[in-house]
């Protein structure tokens, strides 16, 4: 089994050499490669090329410094893909390595699985996902958490896909694509963590920011 897994990252010095090693002990058994799309304006790019180089992780990392956006960064990795299977995960450990192997092997039977997060919010992000979730379902259709940062997909179907999301909707996008090419999409429980160093990317404007991206998508999708 050969899996690549796109990593977009922004300014993850302080967490990336945990996620890779962690990465490396939890997929020990497979044949996998890391694609780093870094936006970052620290070292986190040198710090993962040096620690892949050094722990034999074969990788491909683009450090980008006029562009920017996670949705931007996911696309230009789809265009990175070589092996029958693909990941995206985030740097911040916030989603456990450990999923992935459990989840890749649903791919038997199955083109998407989403990681569906159990996670303990403050009142104020839950208030904001519930409204979120509740605007997806209204535009989109789709009843479940769209944003969860961890999924595993079948290389072969995102072959000539070309995401316009360059921000945080991207994964809409993503799922919409799978949905309305009737291909089977399927879920996985996981445990949401908190990051243990660096900052959160997502503030209260992202929130805002989120909304108005949508509404775009759906005009980009009629």
């Amino acid at each position: 089994m050969k899996l690549d897994i796109i990593v977009p990252t922004y300014n993850e010095s302080e967490s990336i050499i945990e996620f890779l090693k962690t990465l490396k002990n939890e997929l020990k058994k497979i044949d996998f490669k890391v694609i780093i799309i870094d936006d970052s304006t620290d070292n986190t790019p040198i710090i993962a090329k040096k620690y892949c180089k050094t722990n034999n992780i074969k990788n491909i990392i683009i450090h980008r410094s006029n562009e920017k956006g996670k949705g931007s960064a996911v696309n230009l990795g789809l265009k990175k893909l070589t092996a029958d299977y693909a990941a995206i995960i985030d740097a911040d450990m916030e989603y456990h390595p450990k999923y992935l192997l459990s989840m890749v092997k649903m791919l038997k039977n199955n083109d998407l699985i989403l990681s569906l997060r159990k996670r303990n919010d403050p009142i104020y992000r839950k208030f904001l996902g519930y409204c979120f979730k509740q605007f997806v379902k209204l535009i989109f259709g789709f009843n479940f958490d769209t944003q969860s940062g961890l999924k595993v997909f079948k290389t072969k179907f995102v072959k000539n896909l070309d995401l316009k999301s360059k921000n945080w909707v991207f994964d809409i996008e993503l799922i919409n694509y799978f949905y309305k090419n009737n291909l089977k999409i399927n879920f996985y429980n996981i445990n949401y963590t908190t990051r243990k160093c660096g900052k959160s990317k997502v503030k209260v404007l992202t929130s805002i920011q989120m909304f108005k991206d949508l509404i775009f998508l759906k005009f980009k999708n009629n």
